[in-house]
């Protein structure tokens, strides 16, 4: 939470940021009204920011005098979203010509490229929402239907809300990191049939399951890899927070099992299940969706072999892991047919040399091939 003084030492009440990727908020719902008494961390109001909603507590104790920005209204982080004092303040009330105008990361950004007065732009999204395509419509000084053509039975997608973010957050990563990816095969045949004779016996453990306590078990080894890299230094987490893909309708969300490595698998199992099902239903809380310390993300179920994952900053590794297939193998004079999956690792080589890339990977395979010790 921010707060800082305004008027005669009335605390301002800001939109906080609570994740490195987000840029905007919506007030969903005010809990208080303009004169009601709030106490310290007191919900005020319902914000539905990137990819899940929370609320925003009182930072002080004190009066609500002023609510400046309405429900329903989308701006952006430390915005000042109400006044908190003492119920004989005088303080200045905002300008009433308009509510504040709602206005896309992505246009925000284009804008700024363009060189365009976003003063000067009129919204066409909902609610006067300023989209990249009004941008663009005004950057080049043609109608609206002039830009970006739309013939019978083609859609025109904003790349906006959850896909906006996305995208500024994945072109940033590939910008400003020397990304190199290692694969590797390495046999599953033993971890699928463990995980087979487990179904058999009621156990809701999956082999993502197995393999995210693999994963964690591997980091715990090679803790180069559970790291971060911010402000020109590389952090090496003591704690491995295991962020975990989930995709949704509208993009991609990254739910957090916090120390994975000190959790069993059960208890590993079941707050996977629990945070996948907060994530579809868009409930999951910010610190539920932030602060991973290395992410996995798994293709397998779309049939994919083998791809390569972009890192999500500011991580400095991320593993991806494809389908299992099954290939002749020789085995002395014989084919044994065997169960193999492609993991394709992808390193900062700022932060991460590919040796120990590569030794993670070996690590990996060698606790794959003994599924039962993860167990323990």
């Amino acid at each position: 939470m921010m707060a800082s003084l305004h008027n005669n030492m009335a605390t301002e009440v800001r939109l906080p940021q609570w994740s490195m990727g987000m840029e905007e908020g919506q007030v969903v719902t005010w809990h208080k009204q303009v004169g009601d008494v709030v106490a310290v961390e007191e919900p005020l109001v319902e914000i539905e920011a990137e990819k899940t909603t929370d609320d925003v507590l009182a930072p002080v104790a004190g009066t609500i005098l002023e609510i400046l920005v309405s429900e329903g209204a989308t701006v952006p982080v430390l915005t000042v979203l109400a006044l908190i004092g003492e119920p004989d303040e005088a303080v200045a009330s905002p300008t009433p010509d308009r509510p504040p105008v709602q206005i896309t990361p992505v246009a925000r950004r284009t804008a700024k490229e363009l060189g365009v007065d976003l003063a000067a732009v009129t919204g066409t999204g909902p609610g006067g929402r300023i989209t990249e395509y009004d941008v663009l419509s005004h950057a080049t000084d043609t109608p609206q239907d002039a830009v970006g053509e739309r013939t019978p039975g083609s859609t025109a997608v904003p790349l906006t809300g959850m896909r906006g973010i996305i995208a500024a957050r994945m072109h940033d990563s590939i910008q400003s990191m020397a990304q190199l990816t290692l694969t590797r095969q390495i046999d599953a045949t033993e971890l699928i049939a463990y995980q087979q004779a487990l179904k058999a016996e009621g156990s809701g453990v999956s082999v993502t399951d197995l393999l995210l306590k693999a994963v964690a078990a591997g980091l715990a080894r090679h803790p180069v890899l559970n790291a971060t890299l911010e402000d020109e230094v590389i952090t090496q987490h003591d704690d491995i927070d295991l962020g975990v893909a989930v995709a949704l309708d509208d993009g991609l969300i990254v739910p957090v099992v916090r120390d994975a490595a000190a959790k069993s698998l059960a208890e590993l199992s079941g707050e996977v299940r629990y945070l996948a099902e907060r994530a579809r239903t868009k409930s999951a809380t910010p610190s539920e969706i932030s602060g991973s310390t290395f992410t996995v993300t798994n293709l397998g179920a779309y049939g994919i072999d083998a791809f390569t994952p972009i890192i999500n900053p500011p991580e400095v590794a991320i593993l991806g892991v494809g389908q299992a297939v099954e290939v002749p193998v020789r085995d002395g004079d014989d084919v044994a047919w065997r169960q193999m999956i492609t993991f394709s690792l992808t390193i900062d080589h700022r932060a991460v040399d590919g040796a120990p890339g590569a030794q993670f990977l070996q690590t990996l395979a060698e606790i794959i091939a003994d599924p039962a010790a993860l167990n323990d």
